[in-house]
């Protein structure tokens, strides 16, 4: 059996909980157990394979007691889409090519396309990404986004809202999307913070919201914010630039480049849009 590692490469984890374990090098939570099922559904069943159909109803109601993807798609657009489109927009302005990689409904694609960008999405599961052309006429393709063919340097922001925690290897798949990114393009991810310090017992004392994101089997690695700018310079994004979360009591959200980021006019936008 291979010993538990962090991505980093540390094996000298400390017990943090019954399912995570902690890093004390890089301070990420790293979950212990694994999908049962295979995460990709390629070559699985678009129906009841890890992160198809059933994990966006039986599993998102049942287990985790939030809406299915069909209301989440009505719910999302306005809230989470629409903050996370002015995100973009601080960085990149219309007609710049953009990427989402996990867009579950697509509203986020089709909300970056009404704006003006060149944007289009990556889903694993065949049916969720029928289900979000179908939903919002977005441009949804199927598979790991290292199965496809995108030309290097060609996207000019690569984005991961509530991703980066499910990847079994994020080194690699970031690795591969820095490399798809523009020279002046930009990472842009939202995932669960771990406050590093924190022990299970100061979150529970303090009933933090972040233990709900302590989600076994499905949130593989947990970042602190250390953490987090730690993995960008490791894969050769060197300048990080950490925003206002929507949910920021539990989330952190941050841009990642090669190069010095700038943040675009407001005026520019306005001009845009």
């Amino acid at each position: 059996m291979n010993r538990l590692a962090c991505w980093c490469g540390e094996t000298a984890l400390e017990r943090f909980s019954n399912a995570y374990h902690r890093c004390g090098r890089c301070r990420t939570l790293v979950c212990a157990t694994r999908p049962d099922e295979p995460v990709s559904t390629d070559e699985g069943d678009p129906e009841t394979g890890f992160y198809g159909k059933d994990y966006w109803f039986s599993h998102q109601t049942a287990r985790l007691g939030l809406p299915d993807i069909t209301a989440r798609a009505a719910l999302d657009l306005p809230e989470r889409c629409a903050h996370w489109l002015r995100a973009l927009l601080a960085f990149k302005t219309p007609p710049a090519q953009v990427l989402e990689i996990g867009c579950s409904h697509g509203g986020f694609v089709a909300l970056a396309e009404a704006a003006g960008f060149i944007a289009a999405g990556l889903e694993l599961s065949p049916w969720v990404a029928e289900s979000g052309r179908r939903a919002f006429g977005a441009m949804i393709f199927t598979g790991a986004v290292e199965t496809h063919g995108f030309t290097p340097g060609s996207l000019d922001a690569i984005c991961l809202f509530d991703v980066l925690e499910h990847l079994p290897d994020p080194v690699a798949t970031l690795a591969h999307c820095a490399r798809l990114l523009a020279d002046d393009g930009v990472l842009l991810i939202q995932t669960p913070k771990y406050p590093e310090h924190a022990s299970l017992s100061d979150l529970e004392t303090a009933a933090h919201p972040f233990l709900n994101m302590m989600q076994e089997r499905e949130h593989l690695h947990l970042f602190s914010a250390h953490a987090a700018e730690e993995l960008m310079h490791r894969l050769g994004l060197a300048h990080v630039a950490f925003q206002p979360a929507i949910f920021p009591a539990y989330d952190m959200f941050f841009a990642a480049s090669k190069r010095p980021i700038e943040q675009t006019d407001p005026d520019a936008v306005r001009d845009c849009l």
